[in-house]
């Protein structure tokens, strides 16, 4: 009896001992607004992801459907974008209700924590995680309403881009990432263009992301 009561102490010491030398956990990091700076993409949001852009003291952010923007601050640890504009596409109820609610969320400031390129974004109910997306450079394309029959690695449909009105269409072999384009619809995008480091010997070397929706139009056949 007694040796089995020694036991039983020793084994609550040594656990005692293993729980007082338990790493500590790490704190949240506070961001200031200028490490902030740059493009972010949600990553817990699936298909219907959030775009944040912050640059220098405004933000641009889109959920759904219009694009919103107005003045950011970060102060006691809230990102806040007050006044918020937006642009007026009309979109299905859905993403213009992501729109509305995420604008109420930044009016009324979102707490963020940063860790490495990952940025949280909490309302004290919803947290939206986002990732820092590579820079790139910005250019404004247009984007013909119809797809056109191309051959890369295999038979394909192509979207026509081109960056100037007066200039003839030309085909883009890949996607713009980000942008799911209707047939029949026209569109004037500003993009990020991005260089890939390596890239295998059957792929592009320069990535398209869609920065923002910047004019659609219904083309009548």
């Amino acid at each position: 009896m007694y040796q089995r009561l020694s036991l039983l102490t020793l084994s609550a010491a040594l656990l005692t001992g293993c729980a007082g030398t338990a790493a500590p956990s790490r704190p949240a990091v506070l961001p200031t607004l200028d490490q902030l700076q740059g493009e972010w993409k949600q990553t817990n949001g699936g298909e219907q992801a959030t775009l944040l852009r912050i640059d220098q003291q405004r933000l641009f952010a889109k959920a759904g459907c219009n694009g919103m923007f107005g003045p950011a601050t970060l102060e006691d640890g809230k990102l806040r974008a007050e006044h918020l504009a937006s642009t007026m596409m009309m979109c299905p109820p859905e993403a213009m209700q992501r729109d509305a609610k995420l604008s109420r969320q930044l009016e009324a400031g979102m707490a963020a924590s940063l860790d490495g390129q990952r940025l949280t974004l909490s309302d004290g109910k919803d947290a939206l995680v986002f990732e820092r997306q590579p820079q790139g450079e910005t250019k404004f394309i247009y984007v013909a309403p119809e797809r056109k029959a191309c051959v890369s690695v295999a038979p394909m449909q192509c979207l026509q881009v081109r960056a100037d009105k007066s200039k003839a269409w030309e085909l883009h072999y890949g996607e713009i990432e980000g942008f799911k384009p209707e047939p029949g619809v026209a569109y004037r995008l500003r993009i990020k263009e991005i260089n890939v480091d390596n890239p295998p010997a059957d792929a592009a070397s320069i990535r398209w992301v869609l920065d923002q929706v910047i004019e659609q139009e219904v083309i009548k056949p």
